[in-house]
């Protein structure tokens, strides 16, 4: 069994509200989010430095140990407070996850080799769509230390798995797993293609 998180601290700077609290064909972003996760991981962590809007929801929720430090601080909170080696992490502003490739990336955790397996798209790293083991906590530690904010700033020191862009889209064609919302306009994009015909309504997880 593995652990999921959704990391919900963000500040929403560029959409101007929680974008955890907004609303999707009529679901929360963040109900949307433990959904997925709770179909493939146990027990689903909410991680955010304030957690009072999150009260209502059926997951564990999880103070920041570091407050403010941005992504890279939930994943170190997540591994820190995870009961399985494993922590399948996403961002509270990603609105889909496509099934099939959610539980082909939980079976490379059968690797004992591996600390980090993450999507690639266009060449860089997608570290919100990604599993961390606990063995990387002392890595992202010393990160921390020496105010390295960036997530993948601890990557050279562990042992990572890069899944390519032609790996993945063989289960994502549309990359609709990589999909988040920065900014209004995004919201807007997303919208508009949920309203296509055909597109399914609600968040459950053979849903993407």
């Amino acid at each position: 069994m593995i652990a999921g998180a959704v990391l919900a601290g963000g500040e929403s700077r560029r959409f101007g509200r929680n974008k955890a609290l907004e609303t999707l064909k009529g679901v929360r972003l963040i109900d949307r989010a433990v959904t997925h996760l709770a179909a493939l991981c146990d027990p689903v962590m909410i991680v955010a430095n304030d957690l009072s809007p999150y009260v209502d929801l059926n997951a564990l929720l999880v103070r920041d140990v570091v407050p403010r430090f941005g992504p890279l601080g939930g994943i170190y909170t997540a591994l820190y407070f995870s009961p399985h080696p494993w922590v399948f992490v996403r961002a509270t502003d990603m609105p889909f996850l496509e099934s099939s490739l959610a539980q082909a990336l939980i079976s490379l955790t059968q690797n004992p080799r591996l600390d980090v397996i993450v999507l690639k798209k266009d060449q860089a790293f997608e570290p919100l769509m990604a599993l961390y083991h606990v063995r990387c906590l002392p890595h992202i530690r010393r990160c921390m230390e020496g105010d390295q904010r960036q997530v993948i700033s601890f990557y050279r020191r562990v042992h990572v798995h890069a899944v390519e862009e032609s790996q993945w889209r063989a289960y994502d064609p549309e990359g609709v797993s990589l999909w988040n919302v920065n900014t209004p306009e995004d919201w807007h994009r997303i919208g508009q293609w949920c309203d296509q015909p055909g597109r399914p309504p609600s968040p459950h997880p053979e849903d993407v």
